[in-house]
This record gives structure tokens, sequence and C-alpha cells, in this order.
């Protein structure tokens, strides 16, 4: 067994933690109690320093290195790139090193760098779920201040019974431990029980476009095939039995088209991208109106949460929708921007147009603006004049919160 394997994040109790959104939440909240603590340590170190001890100067270097560590994690976060568990434990690391050489600058028991233990053991507790891992860390804790109170300054004074200080103060740090890693894993039980029904409700949806895809569409599209062929064999029928026929026809098109959003989204929730479901959905599209759709992408597409994915695909079928029922369109384009820190999707058609009261007929535009501001993003709509087409965009962010690893198991 080597030494990463006996590391591993299950050892440590933090599987919770592996997945993005967990680690990033994690670190942000870390990083930002741990620049607290770095400047109360300095703030400490600068109170009457003594510069020729040795030990004033490994601490400086030790604050520094902990200052720019800290400064790399927030970089990460802020950057949506990936923290890992190794990262919060190098962190938890630095700060025992850093809170014990604080103690010892300042002369064991008399400094109330002492303090400065309980954030950051609390910040452990918070981010490593294990209770054994816990108790280690604040035991090591433990060791290392009653190390450094008998070793620095003027020792345990046993006759004025400082002993009895340094175990209150121990004591306490196991207490404030037990209780956060209590509350921690309780938080952490709601949430691996909200994930296990949302994804309990993902496997229903894909049931359910999967039942829609092999029964109602398919039948769907038989009536459709029937009212066509009745079309073209209606040659001796009245004009007025003709355009009903067509008028059934149309509707029948619409129908199978709506029944396509909920076959399709079940891709979504199945673990595919955004990029592979939309060219699909397209295909559909093109399939039942006999309008082509060209689906072009620029950039990698980074890892979505199916929220994410979900509501950009919705603002796409309602955007198609329109183009299919409103616009006349004879070509529809999907384009799909992947930039740095934010997505850009337009779906644009060569139809007739949008009227000038568009945004006040009907639901679609108000739900897709809706869709886009539930992703932090915007939505425009923007027309050339009558005959010039239609452009709908979205432009939003990457959403970490909503990221997560397991697309596939969803």
């Amino acid at each position: 067994m080597n030494a990463y394997t006996e590391l591993s994040p299950q050892r440590l109790g933090i599987q919770e933690w592996t997945d993005p959104e967990g680690l990033r939440y994690a670190a942000a909240i870390s990083v930002w109690v741990r620049w607290c603590i770095l400047v109360v340590a300095l703030a400490l170190l600068a109170y009457r320093p003594d510069y020729t001890l040795p030990i004033h100067a490994s601490f400086i270097l030790l604050a520094l290195l902990a200052m720019c560590f800290n400064g790399y994690v927030q970089f990460l976060v802020r950057s949506g790139r990936s923290v890992t568990w190794q990262c919060l434990l190098s962190l938890s690391a630095m700060d025992m090193a850093l809170i014990t050489g604080g103690a010892a600058v300042g002369g064991g028991l008399e400094t109330l760098c002492y303090l400065l233990y309980y954030p950051a053991l609390a910040m452990f507790a918070v981010a490593f779920a294990s209770f054994r891992t816990s108790f280690a860390w604040v035991t090591m804790a433990a060791v290392l201040y009653s190390v450094v109170v008998l070793v620095t300054g003027d020792g345990l004074d046993l006759a004025a019974k400082e002993e009895k200080v340094l175990i209150a103060r121990i004591a306490a740090m196991y207490a404030m431990v037990i209780v956060v890693n209590l509350i921690s894993r309780f938080e952490r039980l709601r949430r691996a029980m909200a994930v296990q029904r949302e994804r309990e409700l993902h496997r229903e949806r894909i049931e359910l476009s999967r039942t829609i895809h092999d029964t109602v569409a398919q039948s769907a599209y038989m009536i459709g095939l029937g009212i066509e062929s009745a079309i073209a064999e209606a040659e001796s029928a009245s004009a007025e039995q003709v355009a009903r026929l067509t008028a059934t026809h149309a509707l029948s098109k619409a129908s199978m088209w709506e029944l396509r959003h909920p076959i399709d989204s079940g891709l979504i929730f199945d673990g595919q991208g955004l990029g592979d479901v939309l060219a699909a959905h397209a295909g559909a599209f093109t399939t039942i109106t006999s309008v082509p759709v060209d689906v072009v992408q620029s950039g990698s597409e980074p890892p979505l949460s199916a929220v994410t994915r979900g509501l950009l695909f919705s603002i796409a079928h309602n955007a198609m929708t329109n183009a299919m029922r409103h616009a006349s369109a004879h070509r529809v384009t999907i384009s799909l921007d992947f930039g740095r820190e934010s997505l850009r999707m337009s779906i644009s058609d060569d139809g007739v147009g949008l009227p000038p009261d568009y945004a006040q007929r009907g639901h679609g535009f108000r739900n897709m603006r809706r869709d886009a501001e539930r992703m932090g993003g915007r939505l425009e709509a923007r027309s050339d004049g009558p005959g010039h087409g239609t452009t709908v965009t979205c432009v939003a962010p990457y959403d970490t919160h909503l990221e997560d690893s397991h697309r596939g198991d969803w």
C-alpha cells in the first residue's frame, strides 16, 4: 500500500468533498478565514518584536509562505479552476505550523496566539467529515501547543496551577471540534439525501423521455404520416376539406415537436453534453419540419451541471419553436461559443423577423429570459427588420455552484 492510498479521500472522510462544488465552497470559506488568521498572527509578531531571536526569522518566512499558498488557492477559487483535497490538507497543516510558531514566538502560555487554533481546527472539521481524522488532527494540535508551552517562555508554573489553564484550553479545542464535526456531518447527510432525491428525479425523467419516445411520439409520427398521405390523395376533395387536413397536419407537426422536448431533455439528465443534445434536437427538428438546422460550436464545452444544460436546452427549444410556428423560416443556425469565463448560445433563422410587440405575445420570450436569469445571464432578441430573420442570444457565466462531477451518473 503506497502513501497516496493511505491518505485517500475515503480514509480521510472527505469523499463528499471530492466534487468541485464542495471543494471550492470549503476552500473559498477557509481562504478568507485564513487571511484573518494571518493578519492576527503578523500583528502579534509585530508587537514588541525581538528580531535577534532566530525563531522570528523562521516565523516570518513561514508566514510569507502561507500567504503565497493561500493567495494561490484563492486564485484557483476565483478563476473556477479545480481545487483538490490535498490543497485543503496542506493549508490546514500550514495553519498548525504558523499558529504553533506564533505561540512559540509569543512565549507559550502567556500569548493569546492559542486562540487562533480554534478557527483553524473548526475549518478542518468542516472540510474533513471523518470524526477519527478530526480527532487525530486536534490531538496533534494539542500536543504541539503543550510542547510549546513547556519549552518556551517560563514554562508551566505548577505552584500557580497553570496546568489547569493548559488543560482547559486543550479541552476547549476538543469540545469545539466535536461540535463542529457533528454539525458538519449532519449537514453532509442532508446534502447527500438531497442529491439522492435529485438523482432519482433525473432517473424518472430519463425513463419518462424513453417512454414518450417509444409510445406517444411514435403514434404522433404515424398520425402525421397518415394525414400527409390523405392530403396528397385528396385531389377530388373540396378546398375546405384540404384546408382542414392541412391545418391538422400542421398541428400534428407542432405536437410532435413539443414531444421532442421531454424526449431530448432526457439526454441532458443521461449525462450527454449540451452540444451533442442540441445536435440530436436539431436533427429531430429537421425530420419534423423539413427545415435544415446547422449546429456550429467553437471552443471546448466545459463540465456543466444538468441544471445549466437543461436551461440552455429549453431556451434553444423555445427559439426553434418560434422559428417553426411564426417565422416561416427556411434555415436555422445554432451557434455555441464556449469562452474562458462565459458561454454564448445563439439561435438564428432567416424568417419574417420579429413584430414590434413580440415581447408581449405569449410566454415564449418571457420563459427564455427567466431561464437566462436563473443562470445569472441575459437574453437578447434581435431582428434587422421584416424579412431579415431573428437571432436569439443567451450569454451566461459558468456557474461553479451548479457544476457537478457526476454527469454520467445523473
